[in-house]
């Protein structure tokens, strides 16, 4: 049964009897959810902070997915600098082979004696040699007791053993400082890490071009070297 929200209507006698009102500033206000603890204002300070206290829980998760993400990112950055390095060590020896070939061909063909060549040493590849530097896995910069404290649900701050209002409202102060400066420490290693990513991508591009450019220039002597007439 509806009952009527006319209050000159007949069951006007249960208009405002036994009815809870969403109006916080009446004496019968009920929010969902919600119980007559948190009429006070104390109560409600405390309900506040708890729920900065999640906000806060749940942006420290998401930080340190991203810094996870992040040094992840910068271990495959490293591997693959170092990989063109590598290869650009290996193109210049096999200009030299090249070279090589390319004399043989030219003595071979003009009926000439082929003179004696020494063969040098070839460098050592960049894979024998430790890189002088590299980025160091950022995420171990996070305060040491970021996982332990970050774990701590906010709701153990209403069960403190103080008992008292005030040193719940004192411990949520502390904890809201707390997470507030590894979120700081956080945000300042992000920017620090993608600042360094972002050089050492301005570092790999032209050296990736100057790798491009060579297979291309080699290639093309190769197909001169064979008598390959405009390969596709």
């Amino acid at each position: 049964m509806v009952m009527s929200r006319n209050p000159f209507g007949d069951d006007s006698g249960t208009w405002n009897g036994g009815s809870t009102s969403t109006n916080p500033f009446d004496t019968n206000y009920a929010a969902p959810g919600s119980n007559l603890s948190y009429a006070t204002p104390q109560s409600r300070a405390l309900a506040s902070q708890q729920r900065a206290l999640a906000s806060m829980s749940q942006s420290e998760q998401v930080g340190i997915s991203t810094l996870e993400e992040l040094a992840e990112q910068g271990e495959k950055l490293d591997r693959a600098e170092d990989r063109l390095r590598q290869i650009s060590e290996l193109q210049k020896d096999s200009q030299r082979q090249i070279n090589s070939l390319g004399s043989w061909f030219k003595g071979f063909f003009s009926k000439k004696p082929p003179q004696p060549t020494t063969t040098s040493s070839a460098p050592a590849s960049s894979s024998d040699r430790n890189r002088a530097t590299s980025v160091p896995t950022f995420a171990a910069s996070i305060p040491a007791d970021t996982g332990e404290r970050y774990l701590t649900s906010p709701s153990q701050a209403q069960n403190s053993d103080s008992g008292s209002a005030r040193a719940q409202f004192d411990q949520n102060l502390d904890l809201m400082s707390a997470r507030m400066g590894r979120l700081k420490s956080m945000a300042t290693t992000m920017n620090a890490e993608l600042k360094a990513q972002n050089e050492q991508l301005d570092r790999m591009d032209p050296l990736l071009l100057r790798v491009i450019d060579t297979a291309t220039t080699q290639n093309r002597q190769m197909n001169k070297l064979l008598g390959v007439k405009n390969p596709r």
